[in-house]
């Protein structure tokens, strides 16, 4: 296969670039919200996060997926970088640490991991994180790591933040809180239980990954000690594949999976997560002649620009945020934006699978999907994860 003929040409992988970080990433708090952040009133305000307005995740106001944005961005800059090397590419993955790490120590609890911080004070943030942030900051940590551009002092506070957020699991993820890693006030979470029955499949690996990441940081053999005491039942639960309501699921899974495939001391245990990880791929290889009359009937991607106050407001009524404003704003376009970050989700996933690389029909419906993001007008946090899923993809074809 002619792989560089199925990709975007260059020069829009390069405005994507350009886009996500001279425009995206905000210059006040080294972080990626949903949209370029021209007035710092644009975001909830100080008092708007601490008073959880409008809920305590933040949600529908685009600062709700900082982390996630932060681990997904950092791994392609550490892809190109291994490619290309520059200047350039190190200032950017050193600004996306910079944002992780104000993130992780503007929390008042420790290990708590908020989602963002305001861009009014670039500490401010909501109580209630999620199982998602957590992923992709330690899978961007460890990535880091394992780079040639971390420095000490990185070094040092990564270390400190991945200790801190084992601890915390250690503490809370207990069955007297139902396996709950806990807000930052020590309430119950919407979507951050962390082990039990109620999670789906592509949930468990989550904790060991945790685990592993602060041990392999650390050197400290207790984590190691808790990361072998969830492994086996983790492993055992990933499987079988289930139906996903998106594809992120998949690309957080997998996520989890290569940190624990990556420092696993364990050579047979490495194959196990190996094997998980091409199931994997194998099953969003599929998704792609599921997704091609979807993508058939978008037109292309416009202003994502919005401010979440003036949005109509629909009450949750969300049982643990008693006592917690819980309305969420209605944004009519979330449906696209996933369907179009589940194509490169698919791109991603196999991309970072050792022996299932992505198949022809998969890039050639990422080229439609990205060619639908106009860069001229669109203002939005896609080209984050195409941009990851072409420099993975680039990367691999490579080596």
């Amino acid at each position: 296969m002619d792989w560089s003929a199925k990709l975007p040409p260059e020069q829009e992988i390069n405005r994507a670039w350009e886009y996500t970080t001279k425009v995206l990433l905000d210059p006040r708090t080294d972080q990626l919200y949903d949209f370029p952040v021209e007035d710092e009133r644009e975001c909830p305000l100080p008092e708007e996060a601490v008073r959880s307005w409008p809920n305590p995740c933040g949600y529908g106001t685009g600062t709700e997926d900082a982390m996630i944005h932060a681990g997904t961005m950092l791994d392609a800059c550490l892809c190109r970088y291994e490619m290309e090397g520059s200047k350039e590419i190190q200032g950017v993955a050193h600004r996306l640490i910079a944002g992780m790490l104000r993130c992780a120590f503007s929390a008042s609890s420790e290990g708590f991991l908020p989602r963002s911080v305001m861009p009014a004070d670039g500490k401010s943030h909501y109580i209630d994180s999620s199982r998602d942030q957590y992923t992709l900051f330690v899978f961007g940590a460890f990535r880091y790591l394992h780079s040639s551009i971390c420095t000490a002092e990185e070094r040092r506070k990564l270390t400190e933040a991945l200790t801190g957020i084992a601890r915390r699991a250690e503490r809370n993820v207990v069955p007297e809180n139902d396996f709950d890693m806990l807000r930052e006030d020590g309430g119950s979470t919407l979507v951050n239980i962390m082990w039990g029955d109620t999670l789906g499949n592509h949930e468990y690996c989550r904790l060991p990954m945790i685990y592993l990441a602060a041990w392999e940081a650390s050197g400290e053999e207790h984590w190691l000690m808790m990361y072998r005491k969830v492994r086996e039942e983790a492993y055992r639960k990933s499987l079988p594949m289930q139906d996903y309501w998106h594809l992120y699921t998949l690309q957080q899974m997998q996520a989890a999976l290569y940190v624990c495939r990556e420092a696993d001391p364990d050579t047979g245990w490495r194959e196990k997560y190996e094997y998980l990880m091409n199931m994997v791929s194998e099953y969003i290889l599929k998704e792609v002649k599921n997704l091609e009359p979807l993508l058939s009937n978008l037109r292309k991607m416009g202003d994502e620009h919005y401010d979440f106050r003036r949005l109509p407001m629909e009450k949750r009524k969300v049982s643990v945020w008693e006592g917690l404003p819980d309305f969420c704003p209605i944004y009519e376009g979330q449906a696209t934006k996933f369907l179009l970050q589940d194509v490169a989700n698919i791109v991603i996933v196999t991309a970072m699978t050792p022996g299932c690389p992505p198949s022809e029909e998969a890039l050639e419906l990422y080229g439609r999907a990205f060619s639908m993001i106009h860069l001229d007008e669109y203002r939005g946090p896609l080209p984050i994860h195409f941009l990851q899923g072409y420099y993975r993809a680039r990367w691999i074809f490579s080596v």
